[in-house]
């Protein structure tokens, strides 16, 4: 009998000690674990939150790109292509955007001097970026114009491309040529161009014109407004700026009301008036005697004197200026004096004028962007609501018919195998028709299978040779019926950027299309390629076999529809719908074209 061995006493404890320490580090792995867990989950909802914000941004820019004023271009610097320019590009250089994209600023002579393109690229290579260098260019309609113009640049697909932000200024230069060329009338004028570029309120930019043009005329008040007409043609003035007469408190009150921007000259038998109904000058430097003068109201700071402006824009009258009570009267030298100042005040209401007009079709626009964009939400929602409810019914239809098909089948068979020999010719021939028939019926519930699935899976886009997929099916056609002679031909080297598995769904059945239709000549020639429309791709598969007649062209694509016979041609009618139903989640087009016995081409394009 063995001795039982009994360990010393520092070896025990060294074993309870390291028992602990295994408790220890067992305690240690679950907080571990559970830190790690905490940790993982707090990352998956930080990157969740940045997906979202992330989506709000480029939906942020992508609205600041088409809302934008300005015209904003992405070109690439490596073949100076257009890769996307903004709706506000028309504007600016008066080229559509879809005539713009693909295309070189040399194909247009947007660059007015040769070489200006290439020193501008390079002075932003150097210093990463540009910020409003004044930049002249050439509107489609051959004119320069002067422009602010700002760049970056950026990477896209890792492709170095220049982002330009260009600002068409020829307007305010214009303004500033017209001040230049009046020796620089007086620095009211500077300032109020100083405004109108900065985007300032009307009423505080035309208040400063008025305290100038109050010093220079040496006149004791005046008003500067805007021309309008009421519904029945007469001309009234909204002040843009008046000085302050008041002199009770019914007039305070009309000075009030100018403030808030409602009051208006409307009364044509004054002074005044007579510019609004002329459009002319007026002088009166005896107001109290001249037949055209008005009542004043009681209290009315005396009239001495008086002045009145048409603002002129060509021929239409946009606005008037008026002036009184300078020392001496006024005179036809002071008129020319003040040319070039009434003819800024012009251009400027004009100006504003044009610019809220502007402002107003942006808001509009943008309300209209805005409502649009809720009522194609909307209906996307709808339609996708109705696809899926489709995909829903197509799958319960298809599977619900796959039993009893099964049970027709099935019983077919044990007639003719039970039963059989007391059947005629023609009761065998009624089982082979219904055993075929249900076995096209389940190739169309296949086929509707197939068709529902292709609105749900999602789509890879990369670059693929067409060309070899559409060789490798070519053989596997030809090997599935060696005894054909089939002459296929293929344009080399076409690319595109596709679904490969997709694309190659499309050409599968464009192309097995060809090869039944063409089963009936002794040489069947079959052709795939591509020709080029404007910036497009168009690509076809042509054959010369039974064709079609073209008066039934619009029902090629519909799913179960059929231009020849089962016994003519075998085939579900579900090919051409899925082919569409393909092109038209890559955002492209489908078409053909034929004629009976001479042969059929399918196009298709993809965005």
């Amino acid at each position: 009998m063995k001795k039982s061995t009994q360990l010393p006493p520092d070896a025990l404890a060294e074993l309870e000690a390291l028992r602990k320490r295994v408790a220890e580090l067992e305690t240690h792995e679950a907080e571990l674990e559970w830190a790690h867990n905490t940790l993982l989950e707090q990352i998956n909802r930080e990157h969740r939150q940045t997906e979202t914000a992330l989506r709000v941004s480029e939906e942020k820019l992508s609205r600041v790109f088409h809302a934008s004023p300005d015209a904003i271009v992405l070109s690439s610097l490596t073949t100076g292509r257009y890769v996307d320019v903004n709706p506000a590009f028309e504007k600016v250089f008066g080229h559509r955007p879809e005539e713009a994209i693909g295309k070189k600023a040399a194909d247009f002579g947007i660059w007015p001097e040769p070489g200006q393109r290439e020193r501008t690229i390079a002075l932003l290579l150097r210093q990463r970026e540009l910020v409003n260098q004044e930049v002249r260019f050439r509107h489609k309609s051959g004119r320069l114009f002067d422009s602010l113009f700002s760049a970056n640049v950026i990477e896209l697909n890792g492709e170095p491309c220049m982002l330009s932000v260009i600002r068409d200024i020829s307007d305010r230069k214009r303004i500033e040529q017209l001040v230049l060329e009046q020796n620089r009338m007086l620095h009211a004028i500077s300032e109020a161009q100083t405004d109108f570029i900065t985007d300032a309120e009307a009423h505080p930019t035309f208040d400063r014109l008025l305290t100038h043009l109050l010093d220079i005329a040496d006149s004791e008040y005046g008003f500067i407004g805007e021309v309008f007409r009421d519904g029945q043609g007469a001309p009234f003035l909204r002040p843009y700026a008046i000085t302050d007469i008041s002199w009770d408190d019914a007039s305070r009150q009309l000075y009030r009301k100018y403030l808030s921007g409602g009051f208006e000259f409307r009364n044509p038998n004054t002074l005044f008036g007579q510019v609004l109904t002329t459009g002319k000058p007026v002088i009166a430097n005896d107001p109290a005697h001249d037949p055209r003068r008005g009542g004043l109201p009681e209290g009315h700071p005396a009239l001495n004197a008086f002045l009145g402006l048409p603002l002129l824009r060509g021929d239409e009258l946009v606005g008037m200026v008026g002036v009184a009570n300078r020392p001496g009267g006024y005179d036809e030298a002071l008129l020319g004096h003040l040319q070039a100042f009434s003819a800024t005040c012009a251009v400027l209401i004009e100006a504003y004028r044009n610019n809220q007009r502007r402002r107003e079709a942006e808001n509009l626009l943008r309300k209209m962007n805005l409502e649009l964009e809720d009522h194609v939400n909307q209906r996307t929602a709808e339609l996708q609501a109705s696809i899926r409810e489709l995909e829903s019914f197509s799958y319960s239809v298809s599977h619900d018919l796959r039993s009893p098909l099964r049970g027709i089948n099935g019983f077919s068979r044990l007639l003719q195998q039970d039963y059989g020999e007391h059947l005629d010719e023609q009761g065998h021939e009624y089982l082979r028709r219904i055993c075929a028939a249900t076995l096209r019926m389940s190739e169309l519930i296949d086929g509707m299978i197939d068709l529902a699935q292709l609105t749900r899976e999602p789509i890879h886009l990369a670059d693929v040779d067409v060309t070899r997929l559409a060789v490798s099916i070519a053989r596997e056609l030809q090997s599935a019926e060696p005894e054909r002679k089939v002459a296929f031909k293929a344009a080399p080297d076409i690319r595109a950027r596709a679904d490969e598995r997709l694309l190659r769904v499309v050409l599968l059945n464009l192309l097995s299309n060809a090869w039944k239709f063409t089963a009936r000549r002794e040489t069947a020639h079959v052709e795939f390629g591509v020709r080029q429309t404007g910036s497009s791709q168009v690509f076809f598969v042509r054959d010369d076999g039974a064709g079609f007649d073209m008066k039934y062209a619009d029902k090629l694509f519909g799913a179960f529809q059929r231009l020849h016979g089962v016994k003519e041609f075998a085939g579900t009618g579900i090919g051409l719908a899925t082919v569409q139903r393909i092109v038209q989640r890559h955002g492209g087009l489908v078409w053909a074209e034929g004629e009976v016995d001479k042969g059929a081409s399918f196009y298709f394009t993809l965005a």
